[in-house]
């Protein structure tokens, strides 16, 4: 064990090299020793509780809060007067560390507030810029608004539908791929994802997402029927599940 060693070795040092000895500086080292030994023996016992005292009481002497005293009727063991109780040092520790998570839950809490508000300004600017058939532009504020922000689906739809536009279909099978990593039951991602694949001239992955679709979005099955049957017949007839 280190401790023991490290806890001999400064038992040892402590004797004066350049003089005799004295009864109580021996009985000190002595002292120290033993004490050392019943440490190590706690530490290394079965019974829980030992294990927790042997703990206190290392830790004790290793911060120099616990000596030892020759005393007429024997060795006493003294404790520095600045430690008042192991269970108040464990409960102030204890307070000091739910103090610092609820501190640092709280600035999470406001960073992410923050991040959101930006997220949404860069989204509105996307927003403006797809209306008016700038799609490059909206690629470019709809990314602002993902580096604030990776949990919103509608916003990693918004670029995929972008990128759509502008004929980019690997691109935006990425981001609708990412848009259900957020809700694996969004339709948007799943529709638009089979939009890509008939493009791209992929008719398994097509039948994929769209059978996804009705398993996961049962209530809009008559929509995505409909969605299907005109996809099928027309790639180029089919709308984007838009904004």
């Amino acid at each position: 064990m280190e401790f023991a060693v490290e806890e001999k070795r400064k038992a040892v040092e402590s004797l004066p090299a350049d003089r005799n000895v004295t009864e109580e500086e021996f009985c000190n080292f002595m002292q120290r020793v033993t004490e050392v030994e019943n440490i190590v023996k706690k530490l290394n016992s079965a019974d829980i509780k030992e294990q927790e005292e042997a703990k206190v009481l290392a830790d004790l002497i290793l911060e120099g809060k616990k000596n030892f005293e020759c005393d007429p009727d024997g060795v006493k063991v003294k404790t520095n007067r600045t430690v008042i109780n192991t269970t108040e040092v464990k409960t102030e520790k204890k307070e000091a560390f739910m103090a610092s998570m609820e501190a640092d839950a709280k600035k999470r809490s406001e960073d992410r507030k923050v991040r959101n508000e930006r997220a949404d300004t860069f989204k509105r600017i996307g927003n403006g810029a797809f209306g008016v058939g700038d799609f490059a532009k909206a690629v470019t504020y709809y990314g602002k608004a993902l580096e604030q922000r990776k949990d919103s689906a509608v916003i990693w739809n918004n670029r995929a539908l972008s990128y759509m536009r502008l004929g980019l279909y690997e691109k935006a099978l990425q981001d609708c791929e990412w848009a259900l990593k957020v809700n694996d039951s969004n339709i948007k991602a799943l529709l638009n994802s089979a939009k890509c694949y008939a493009y791209l001239g992929n008719e398994e992955k097509r039948d994929e997402f769209i059978r996804l679709a009705k398993e996961r979005v049962p209530k809009f099955s008559k929509y995505i029927q409909d969605f299907e049957e005109t996809l099928k017949a027309n790639p180029n007839d089919s709308e984007e599940i838009s904004i």
